[in-house]
C-alpha cells in the first residue's frame, strides 16, 4: 500500500483541516510506504491541537484556530514539511548505502 493518510480528528474544524491537508497532499504526489496520521487532540478551553505524525515522528503540530484562511496556511505548510521529510528521508537511505 502505497500514500495512506489516515483521519484521527473529532472535530468538524479537524476534518476541514485533514480534507485541505489531503488535497495538498495528493497535489504533491508523495509516494510513500509509511502512514501519515492527522491526530487531533481535545485541548485548552474550545481549541484542538493537531498533529502530523508519520510513523511515532511529529512533522507538524499546532494550535487550531476556526479561521479557514489559517487552516489553509497550515494545511500547504505541513504538506510542504511533509514532502521535505520523505525527500530527507530518501536521501539518507541512499547515503547509507552508499556508505
Amino acid at each position: 500500500m502505497v500514500g495512506i493518510v489516515t483521519n484521527d480528528t473529532k472535530t468538524k474544524l479537524g476534518n476541514d483541516f485533514y480534507d485541505m491537508f489531503y488535497a495538498q497532499y495528493s497535489k504533491l504526489k508523495i509516494h510513500t510506504t509509511k502512514i501519515v496520521t492527522v491526530q487531533e487532540e481535545l485541548s485548552f478551553a474550545r481549541t484542538t491541537k493537531i498533529s502530523i505524525l508519520v510513523d511515532s515522528d511529529v512533522i507538524e503540530e499546532f494550535y487550531s484556530r476556526p479561521e479557514e484562511d489559517f487552516l489553509k496556511y497550515m494545511a500547504d505548510s505541513a504538506a510542504s514539511k511533509l514532502f521535505k521529510y520523505f525527500k530527507d528521508q530518501e536521501k539518507q537511505s541512499k547515503m547509507i548505502t552508499q556508505y
